[in-house]
């Protein structure tokens, strides 16, 4: 298990406040001795159900510590929230990159999706080989470096596969596996199923579940009832991705 630094909140300064993750507000910060950049999240850190479930969230990270998830450099207390410093994806997120996708050729999409998706399956197998679930898994929580390689964030929502105590129906409704709403369980498998609609919105930039509300969407992930797949990606993408979500 990876070991942290000992830190505390005056050696950084705040940047500005980045979007939240799933259990707390995140903010770009400056490291004031390095000026090296970094992301604070802030967990609230007041009852046992908090801190339990911080707690479980930093032990997932140091576990889980690899070059295909988002380091966690220190961590400390804050009056009642408990300070996460990480490392800073400094291209943004996934959801950034499908918007940027669809301004390039259909030949070169498909190449960098290969190279993402390569890289989420390392990461994915990386989490499933040490008994977890991500749960929440979505653009959102899949980050870009500077040099472009893809890191798996956003372990507020984990859980050990072994584990009974934690409520089925977690994370954003969207990217869950049409067993989660019929039968109100998550395995490895929703997991595999949300990199599917992943991939796919990176290929076309649009929901492969699309509809015009969100409980249309859901109705549509239980139905299997898909947009066309994009047709430039034919033969071995679209049979991988096909399969992902009808596991």
């Amino acid at each position: 298990m990876e070991s942290m630094e000992i830190d505390c909140y005056e050696n950084y300064q705040v940047m500005k406040k980045l979007k939240g993750g799933a259990m707390g507000k995140t903010f770009l910060i400056k490291k004031l001795i390095s000026a090296k950049l970094c992301v604070l999240k802030k967990v609230d850190y007041l009852d046992e159900e908090d801190k339990d479930r911080a707690d479980r969230e930093v032990e997932q990270m140091l576990r889980l510590a690899s070059p295909y998830t988002v380091r966690l450099i220190s961590k400390f207390p804050d009056r009642t929230e408990l300070c996460l410093i990480m490392e800073y994806c400094s291209q943004g997120d996934l959801r950034k990159v499908i918007a940027e996708l669809q301004q390039l050729p259909e030949e070169e999409r498909l190449m960098r999706v290969w190279e993402i998706l390569a890289q989420i399956f390392r990461a994915l197998d990386h989490l499933h080989s040490h008994e977890v679930i991500h749960r929440d898994i979505k653009p959102e929580n899949i980050f870009v470096m500077e040099d472009g390689s893809i890191k798996l964030g956003d372990f507020g929502l984990a859980k050990n596969i072994a584990s009974r105590n934690y409520a089925p129906v977690v994370g954003t409704k969207v990217y869950q596996a049409p067993e989660v709403y019929q039968q109100q369980q998550m395995t490895v498998e929703s997991d595999v199923f949300a990199v599917g609609e992943v991939i796919f919105e990176l290929l076309s930039g649009r929901h492969p579940f699309e509809s015009r509300t969100e409980q249309g969407m859901i109705e549509n992930i239980c139905k299997g009832e898909m947009i066309e797949f994009p047709s430039f990606a034919e033969g071995n993408m679209k049979q991988i991705v096909l399969a992902m979500m009808n596991p």
